[in-house]
């Protein structure tokens, strides 16, 4: 097993929890300040006002239904033979296909509530969300979630080894 994997449950909700918590705070940072005219100490405020339902919601939307949706794309388009890396590329790429189209939605509806500007604004707000969360998971939150794990595990195997070491 890969060190920079969740190997259990715990584990995952730690890893779930850091990528979801870095790209929440940096989505909802990033829209608010567009939707408010720049960025404003009252745009940061209000993002960070609205980062723990968008957080909550986001990793209900991940667990619940995206990321069941996202497993089973990952085992139509990947082999079992496939390096960890193209499983985690795909695994990526369809949670941010998911995510992106529903969060853009529930951030218009959390900005503007249940109105015709929420589906007038898709097509341009969807794409860019799309774009800037792709390279977002690929070049920073992935690597700090699996920093992560590995940091976690070699805690774990040192303190593993402590242990052994002082029954002996």
């Amino acid at each position: 097993m890969e060190k920079c994997m969740p190997r259990n449950e715990k584990e995952g909700l730690i890893y779930g929890s850091v990528i979801c918590g870095l790209t929440c705070i940096f989505m909802a940072t990033m829209n608010i300040c567009i939707n408010m005219g720049g960025v404003s100490g009252e745009a940061i405020v209000t993002a960070l006002k609205a980062f723990p339902l968008v957080f909550i919601i986001a990793m209900l939307l991940e667990k619940f239904i995206v990321g069941k949706i996202a497993d089973k794309l990952v085992n139509i388009f990947s082999l079992p033979t496939d390096s960890l890396n193209a499983h985690i590329l795909f695994r990526t790429f369809f949670t941010v296909i998911g995510m992106s189209i529903i969060m853009t939605t529930v951030g218009g509806i959390l900005a503007t509530g249940f109105s015709l500007e929420v589906i007038k604004e898709f097509p341009i707000s969807w794409p860019r969300n799309f774009c800037v969360v792709i390279f977002l998971e690929l070049l920073i939150v992935q690597p700090i979630a699996r920093n992560v794990m590995i940091r976690m595990h070699e805690s774990q195997e040192k303190y593993q080894v402590t242990n052994e070491t002082n029954l002996d």
